[in-house]
């Protein structure tokens, strides 16, 4: 992985301020990962070290949302920092047979932060428009090593545990299966690899901030963004056979609706993805810039029920209860956040974005975005609730599903008859008993805010119907593919670079 004509101009440019002025940013995106699937967060049948030690060396929030409980609208919502709703992104793209189902032509946290002197770079996961004018390279990232779909196989397609798999190819193909095989990109280059995926984009985090340290004069650096966005562990369900290996299924963890295999592989997934995180973390500390940098964790969305442990909340990916939208969300700025402490009032992802804004020295609300500036609140200074009240909306329409929460208390829209929940999360977590008919002026004064809220809501960009829906291949159907483990691979090391894993 050599350093992109992009990436270097962007390097040798000089700072317009000192590094210290403006910090690092690094934001580490997990794919469908459960509320209760890292340790800190008290999952026994995981073992995540790393993303402990960040925890317990930084903020860890008990309450951080996301604004959308699937991938497409989430990422769309943090990359722009803009609920999805307002601009009309409400379903995941349907590439690469609808090329501009995607964001439309609209600043990205990236691309503002580029704007205020930062190298913007990116790795994994895009799912936000395969077309030109929706290319990470366009909207923001100066240098992007990845694939634009909204999943790839974990290992590279002519694995021989893949052989013969896609040879009974059943026509015509479904936009989800040929989604996963479209190639791993830098920039516009599709690139080979050798290895099990989540290492593989783990090694290419660790070329960009090798390439961003070669320019030896600190004083001359630019800042930099970096998004680390891991596709694990989303399915399909794949990982090495030797880290398999460690997570058998007679120890793992009974969780109601899955099976001890899925969870099997779906735990060395996130082993895996959390061995890469530590190494981004050494790294990061070898390069001697972490005192000035700040790194985030969470996840896109909830954990799916098959595979995930989402308790003690209340459903899963896809649903508008906690399960769908509370994520894991972590958060370390050494000298200024406190060490190990938990921060229990709602955040959201959104603020993510307008907290880097204002980091940078830019104004987030000049720039429009929806999130709060929540330095004060995760440094301390504060201990004020960063918002009085939040809002989803997880449909095209009311007759769909709407979300507001406002302190404690969560009401949903939820069907075609408009029916209401309302839950009491203090008291009542895993949101069990619907106390809406008992307190029906708060409904009312809920649904009127919401409402209002909601009233500049965009039209879709796109209809659903547009998204295609092709036969799956055979193997495909049923979604919990259990993929091959790393025999047959052989012995890559003669290829592999510096950062290359070597486990």
């Amino acid at each position: 992985m050599k350093i992109s004509i992009i990436l270097a101009t962007c390097l040798l440019l000089a700072g317009t301020a000192l590094a210290d002025q403006k910090p690092n940013i690094i934001v580490i995106m997990a794919d469908d990962l459960g509320y209760n699937d890292l340790g800190v967060y008290g999952c026994k049948d995981i073992p995540t070290p790393h993303l402990d030690k960040l925890a317990n060396e930084g903020v860890r929030f008990t309450s951080g949302y996301v604004t959308w409980p699937m991938c497409g609208p989430s990422r769309a919502g943090f990359l722009t920092g803009k609920h999805q709703s307002k601009f009309g992104f409400y379903s995941n793209p349907g590439a690469p047979f609808n090329p501009d189902q995607g964001l439309p032509k609209i600043d990205t946290i990236a691309s503002l932060l580029q704007k205020e002197g930062y190298v913007t770079g990116g790795v994994g996961k895009w799912h936000m428009g395969t077309s030109n004018d929706q290319h990470p390279n366009s909207m923001g990232f100066d240098d992007w090593y990845g694939f634009l779909g909204g999943g790839l196989m974990y290992f590279p397609l002519d694995h021989p545990s893949y052989r013969g798999r896609f040879s009974e190819l059943k026509k015509p193909i479904s936009h989800r299966a040929l989604q996963h095989t479209m190639p791993l990109i830098h920039n516009y280059k599709p690139v080979e690899w050798d290895q099990y995926l989540t290492r593989e984009l783990t090694d290419a985090g660790l070329n960009f901030l090798d390439q961003y340290t070669s320019q030896k004069d600190s004083e001359q650096r630019k800042p930099f963004f970096l998004f680390m966005s891991y596709n694990a562990p989303h399915l399909d369900l794949e990982a090495p056979e030797k880290t398999i290996a460690k997570f058998p299924e007679d120890k793992m963890t009974i969780i109601p609706g899955v099976k001890p295999k899925a969870r099997s592989v779906y735990g060395a997934m996130v082993y895996e993805m959390d061995e890469g995180i530590g190494r981004l973390l050494d790294k990061v500390d070898a390069l001697g810039i972490a005192d000035n940098t700040v790194i985030w964790f969470l996840s896109d969305n909830g954990g799916m029920k098959r595979t995930s442990d989402n308790r003690p909340l209340k459903g899963a990916k896809g649903a508008s209860y906690e399960g769908g939208i509370r994520v894991p969300m972590l958060v370390k700025w050494p000298g200024k956040t406190p060490v190990g402490v938990v921060m229990d009032q709602p955040v959201t992802s959104l603020d993510i974005g307008a907290t880097a804004i204002a980091m940078a020295g830019g104004d987030p609300v000049a720039a429009g975005l929806h999130g709060k500036d929540i330095r004060p609140y995760m440094t301390g200074q504060t201990v004020e609730a960063p918002h009085a009240v939040l809002y989803w909306h997880t449909g095209k329409s009311l007759s769909e599903n709407g979300v507001i929460r406002e302190g404690d208390y969560k009401l949903i829209f939820k069907g075609n008859k408009r029916e209401v929940e309302l839950y009491n999360l203090k008291e009542d977590l895993g949101e069990t008993t619907n106390i809406a008919s008992s307190h029906p002026e708060r409904v009312q004064s809920m649904v009127a805010r919401f409402k209002e809220w909601d009233k500049d809501r965009m039209p879709s960009l796109w209809s659903q119907s547009e998204v295609i829906q092709y036969a799956e291949y055979e193997w495909l159907k049923g979604s919990m593919h259990y993929g091959p483990s790393d025999k047959g691979l052989g012995d890559p090391s003669a290829k592999r670079k510096k950062n290359k894993s070597q486990k």
